[in-house]
């Protein structure tokens, strides 16, 4: 399938869960109560294994995004150095990295859309309202860090960014690799009580598309530029940069 082709497939995905979700919104909690006992709350948070797993979820994500932030800093300060990875694999890394993790989920939603986490609302205990996912909270509950929509979640979605540049024989591996290890991700972030099913599946598909478009950008899109042209940008970027502290200096 063409990047094209994925990218509007992603999209249709997004769209026709956003509105299941919006039309049937007992889905979220209907989900969520798989997991949660009268007296015991959200059951599987009591054991150390799933807690453990979660605490350390999101450290391959943010070691792929350091090390391509280092090797693009590196490029610029030293611009006759040889890459520390590829210079185009490095910048799809960390553009898709803040456009998804960073930006969508903590900047424009997390912490502005006020939705209550499953463990605050009234039907499992809590004392706040349960909205659905299309209505921000009314500024009764949660204020800051809530429940819109999960960053966990994102965080492992955007590994299905390394595995699209992985070698072709084992990109197929390294995708599969990565739906599994989002879905299970997610589905500790429903068990704990932390996100609803709504939070996680439109974080993934949201993820999805931002890694979907910056890879046709990047690799697939006619007169996408390759490795060396954006080695060779990165390294004009670190030239311009000591051009103008030289002068600085020297006035």
């Amino acid at each position: 399938m063409s990047s094209t082709r994925t990218l509007f497939a992603v999209l249709a995905m997004l769209a026709v869960a956003s509105l299941v979700l919006a039309l049937a919104p007992d889905l979220d909690l209907a989900v969520s109560r798989l997991f949660w006992r009268e007296g015991q709350g959200f059951w599987l948070s009591g054991y150390g294994l799933p807690q453990a797993i979660r605490r350390v979820s999101m450290y391959p994500t943010i070691a792929c995004g350091i090390f391509a932030l280092i090797a693009i800093l590196a490029k610029i300060i030293w611009p006759w150095s040889k890459p520390l990875m590829p210079a185009r694999m490095a910048v799809f890394f960390v553009v898709s990295m803040l456009a998804s993790s960073i930006v969508l989920v903590n900047v424009v939603l997390k912490e502005h859309w006020e939705r209550a986490r499953p463990v605050h609302v009234q039907e499992f205990g809590g004392p706040w309202t349960f909205t659905p996912w299309w209505r921000p909270g009314d500024g009764t509950g949660c204020r800051t860090n809530c429940s819109f929509i999960s960053g966990e979640a994102s965080g492992a979605a955007w590994l299905v960014a390394p595995a699209l540049v992985a070698p072709p024989p084992l990109r197929p591996a390294a995708l599969a690799a990565a739906g599994i290890y989002t879905l299970a991700i997610s589905a500790l972030r429903i068990a704990f009580g932390g996100h609803f099913l709504s939070d996680t599946l439109l974080a993934i598909f949201a993820t999805l598309v931002i890694v979907a478009g910056c890879y046709h950008w990047f690799y697939r899109r006619w007169g996408a530029p390759n490795d060396d042209v954006v080695a060779d940008r990165l390294a004009g970027i670190g030239l311009r940069l000591r051009r103008r502290f030289s002068r600085g200096r020297s006035s």
